[in-house]
């Protein structure tokens, strides 16, 4: 069963209606600058020749920018495309046949073995090639190299703002009925639109250091982090994505009116993650607002006395991680698809709980586990985070003052 909504193919009928509106605007456009039946204009002087001419060129210009650009939005279906299996069995016997896959990957150069070990095994005649790349500048280079014929990844990490471009643009394989092809992978997991795949994810909790926050005073929710006893305590991050991760489960008006309350609590402003982990454990301060479970389940792994715990609030922000898609044109596509779906299958989310990056929609996983524990409800800030996302935190950000750090 294919998840995402299926779209019908452009067809002979739509060219030919859309190339007819055409030819009827640009007779009626002709006709109007004065043109007689055989394409000629009326006597008159030189200059005024010219600029009707030059008037007429800019027209067919327009028209053909608006035509092609009808043409690139029409709909497409979910199809296969040429040289990709028709079936799970084929693509592995493809995959094998190709025997290599090079992959642009959020992940870094030791996160990487940790998740792969598990795909190496089971299938040891596909070598996998592995760069490190983040941020939309990376993503943009990718974008003008595939334009221009140039593939050097089969699988890319496509930033969540830049996916709606490389759609349009074709840069992208698809659509693809992956749950067809791949039955083992999760409806979250897929783009509705049948281009990506999704393999990380990422959770917004609460952190605290146990050794200054008592046992009967850890905040469970984030009204929690309200309370005037922690006035002038607790961190957060001035990047309010466990706000704007609630947007679907709260709505605008009571996003906003929480971000006043918080700001007048006085919190501790810091930018990024990673370093406001460090400072949590090293008791700058007791609580993290809003801290994101990677990040502390990392400091966890490297160092699994540090004084780092976490609690789970009553709505959990779930949004994507790794977003993967291929490129059009690679040249091992087979291999490429057979690591996506296994990376977002239950044998890879496993390995990506590894990492603390794992799917709390896969039964059974360790966020999974952690949620039921918890009595949590997730919030997915769902495929159309790109849309909503920008607007919500300029404005909690506003409503916070922009605070560069304490």
């Amino acid at each position: 069963m294919i998840m995402a909504k299926m779209r019908q193919p452009i067809t002979y009928r739509f060219c030919i209606d859309a190339l007819s509106a055409f030819l009827i605007v640009l007779l009626k456009e002709t006709q109007a600058l004065g043109y007689n039946s055989y394409g000629n204009l009326p006597e008159c002087n030189l200059e005024d020749g010219m600029a009707a001419k030059t008037k007429i060129t800019r027209i067919i210009l327009v028209l053909m920018v608006f035509f092609a650009g009808v043409l690139l939005r029409a709909p497409r279906a979910a199809s296969q495309p040429a040289g990709i299996g028709k079936n799970f069995e084929e693509i592995v016997r493809l995959a094998n046949k190709e025997g290599r896959v090079n992959v642009g990957t959020g992940l870094t150069l030791e996160e990487a073995p940790v998740v792969l070990k598990g795909f190496n095994q089971k299938y040891p005649k596909i070598r996998v090639e592995v760069t490190s790349v983040s941020g939309t500048a990376r993503a943009e280079k990718l974008f003008n190299e595939v334009l221009a014929g140039v593939v050097e990844y089969d699988l890319y990490d496509v930033p969540a703002a830049m996916q709606g471009r490389f759609v349009k643009g074709g840069v992208v394989t698809g659509p693809l009925p992956w749950r067809k092809l791949l039955p083992n992978i999760g409806e979250h997991h897929i783009s509705p639109d049948g281009f990506f795949n999704a393999s990380g994810f990422n959770l917004r909790i609460i952190g605290y250091n146990p050794s200054l926050v008592p046992a009967n005073k850890i905040p469970k929710d984030w009204s929690d982090c309200l309370d005037p006893a922690w006035k002038g305590k607790i961190a957060v991050d001035v990047h309010p994505r466990f706000l704007s991760g609630l947007y679907k489960s709260w709505g605008e008006a009571k996003i906003l009116e929480y971000a006043a309350q918080f700001k007048n609590n006085q919190p501790i402003w810091k930018n990024g993650q990673t370093e406001a982990v460090a400072q949590l454990a090293a008791g700058e301060f007791p609580v993290m607002c809003g801290a994101h479970y990677a990040t502390i389940y990392s400091q966890l792994r490297t160092d699994p006395k540090a004084k780092l715990a976490m609690a789970l609030p009553k709505e959990v922000p779930v949004s994507l991680g790794e977003i993967m898609a291929i490129p059009k044109g690679a040249p091992h596509a087979n291999a490429a698809l057979l690591l996506a779906g296994w990376l977002s299958s239950p044998e890879g989310q496993k390995a990506y709980d590894g990492l603390g990056r794992g799917s709390p929609f896969v039964k059974d996983s360790e966020k999974w586990r952690l949620i039921q524990k918890w009595k949590s409800k997730t919030i997915f800030e769902g495929w159309d985070r790109a849309d909503y996302e920008p607007g919500m935190i300029k404005k909690i950000a506003g409503v916070w003052g922009f605070p560069t750090g304490k």
